[in-house]
């Protein structure tokens, strides 16, 4: 914690300026983790399928880091702002969101979006090459996709291995899929859904909660305005495996933001899908 006007670091003091830095850079921090905690925090409903995990009933490798991120916002969130989240998770829950989610056996709708350089980016295309892992995330303002999207990147190349290809989706602008990128020292593509266009095809699209909504605008952020939208609205954290037919061979997606596919899961559904061949 930083007392006084000044910390010291050895022999060095720092100054004013770079404390006051420091002061903003936190934060910051416990905004976006504020912002973050209320926007689906609780209930943890998903589906995944059709690969169940390995260690059933235990936390995964990426899974404990989620986890432990969860508990240090935690700690930085007030009450109130939990609350809320709690209230708008178990309303999406309620909500039968899943139930419309695309699941395994059904043909992945068709999309075209642009990469994080304006580049145009088909759905064709990509299975033109064989077959795609396509991860949805909420945005760069949340912490849990920036480690969930790191984390995956380190797979990759076993990803590439298997002869399939990896794309990452949000309703952000280009700009923000490549500060993404860049921040996550991401190699494959991350592509812009304006209107959430893609993310609705698939069914995952939801309009927050009031009470959620109410939450994230007194600590001063503005959802629809920030992806430019009539109203304010997320997908699901959601990650598929398409086969190169356009078939979904694994689906998994929940109201959760805190709980990810375990990347061996996907892994499992490609392995599958090369033992087909």
């Amino acid at each position: 914690m930083i007392t006084g006007s000044c910390i010291r670091h050895g022999a060095h003091t720092e100054t004013k300026r770079s404390v006051r830095m420091k002061w903003k850079a936190t934060a910051r921090a416990a905004h976006l983790a504020a912002i973050a905690a209320v926007l689906c925090l609780g209930v943890g409903t998903m589906f995944a399928d059709p690969v169940p995990s390995s260690e059933d009933g235990e936390t995964g490798p990426v899974q404990a880091k989620l986890d432990a991120l969860n508990e240090e916002s935690n700690s930085q969130v007030p009450p109130a702002l939990l609350e809320a989240g709690r209230q708008g998770n178990k309303e999406l829950k309620a909500s039968g969101i899943l139930d419309h989610a695309l699941k395994v056996g059904a043909t992945m709708p068709a999309f075209t979006l642009d990469d994080a350089n304006g580049n145009s980016v088909s759905s064709s295309d990509l299975l033109a090459k064989g077959p795609l892992v396509v991860i949805f995330y909420r945005g760069a303002w949340c912490p849990f996709c920036n480690l969930y999207l790191s984390s995956v990147q380190k797979y990759l190349p076993e990803i590439e291995t298997q002869g399939a290809t990896l794309v990452a989706i949000s309703g952000e602008r280009p700009d923000r899929s490549l500060s993404v990128e860049q921040t996550n020292s991401l190699s494959y593509p991350v592509l812009s859904d304006p209107d959430l266009t893609a993310a609705r095809q698939f069914g995952i699209v939801y309009e927050l909660p009031t009470v959620v909504n109410d939450a994230i605008t007194a600590v001063g952020f503005d959802m629809a305005k920030y992806y430019g939208t009539e109203k304010a609205e997320l997908p699901l954290s959601a990650t598929y495996v398409i086969d190169s037919d356009g078939t979904v061979a694994y689906a998994f997606a929940t109201v959760d933001y805190k709980v990810r596919a375990e990347p061996k899961d996907f892994l499992a559904a490609l392995s599958a899908l090369g033992q087909k061949r």
